[in-house]
């Protein structure tokens, strides 16, 4: 499994470099230790908010495709 900082980093630099994601800076990426109901396993956080649900969804599919496995947890919200 990539480590946990590489994953970050490279979430991050693909939502920055997605030209169709709109504030993509807004969007936070985090890997965190989820508690029980994941047992501990390692989770890609992504927190902000981005202002089309396109977009977020954008983004969760981008960092699906970049976490290494991980689940992606999508704490993004939609701001209009």
């Amino acid at each position: 499994m990539l480590d946990a900082n590489r994953v970050q980093t490279e979430i991050q630099k693909v939502l920055s470099d997605d030209p169709t994601i709109r504030e993509a800076n807004r969007i936070i990426v985090s890997v965190e230790k989820k508690g029980f109901w994941l047992k501990g396993r390692e989770v890609v956080v992504l927190k902000g908010s981005v202002h089309s649900e396109s977009d977020k969804q954008k983004a969760q599919k981008l960092a699906s495709l970049h976490s290494g496995g991980r689940t992606v947890v999508d704490d993004i919200i939609v701001v209009h």
